[in-house]
């Protein structure tokens, strides 16, 4: 009976100690929930300014990965990103929407939106042109179009890795100790990760 009232109080304590913490987390998520639609008001309420600064991203045609080539995968993402580069792009993956049209005007979000969705489309078919070059065993090219990718910003794992592989296919398992080397030295936000990966690519050589 004795150990029952014991394991009864500190049931209850318990109990207590949760519902504590319950209400506890529920202020919290509803202090940032007010902070957050704080911030949306205000930033629905921004005044339009003025982006004509703004560095847009520039690709020369010549700076494309081109090559002769049959394949219709690569002909058709060859394509694809010479009517690419032609658009405006820009990269705003630091900016959330709120920070966007703090930053910069509501009125200028679905355009700045759109830029940062060509920059995305940009980034997403040089890496598939990448893969259509790597099937078609033209892993010069592909090498080219993974730098290529890399060099305007990509962040992607999977650009990395692709790039790795292709690096194999060419005998040149020294450029993969480079590139875990290069980003070892830089704030790449996922480079452990990254780094990860490429070793275990580079085991396949060894």
């Amino acid at each position: 009976m004795k150990f029952f009232g014991v394991y009864f109080i500190c049931f209850l304590i318990f109990c207590a100690w949760l519902f504590y913490e319950q209400r506890k987390a529920a202020r919290k998520d509803k202090k940032l929930s007010d902070e957050f639609w704080a911030r949306e008001a205000e930033a629905n309420r921004t005044r339009k300014k003025d982006i004509s600064h703004l560095p847009l991203l520039h690709v020369k045609e010549e700076e494309l990965p081109i090559g002769d080539s049959s394949d219709e995968s690569v002909l058709y993402y060859i394509d694809h990103l010479r009517h690419m580069i032609k658009t405006p792009m820009i990269d705003l993956s630091d900016y959330s929407n709120t920070d966007l049209k703090l930053a910069y005007g509501v009125a200028n979000f679905k355009t700045l939106s759109e830029y940062d969705e060509h920059y995305s489309t940009f980034l997403l078919t040089l890496s598939n042109l990448g893969r259509a070059y790597a099937r078609a065993e033209q892993f010069d090219l592909a090498k080219e179009t993974y730098l290529l990718a890399l060099h305007y910003g990509s962040k992607k794992l999977s650009d990395y890795t692709d790039l790795a592989h292709v690096y194999l296919k060419l005998d040149e398992p020294q450029n993969i100790t480079a590139l875990i080397e290069e980003l070892d030295s830089s704030c790449h936000p996922r480079k452990a990760s990254i780094i990860e990966n490429l070793q275990l690519v580079l085991k396949q050589y060894q």
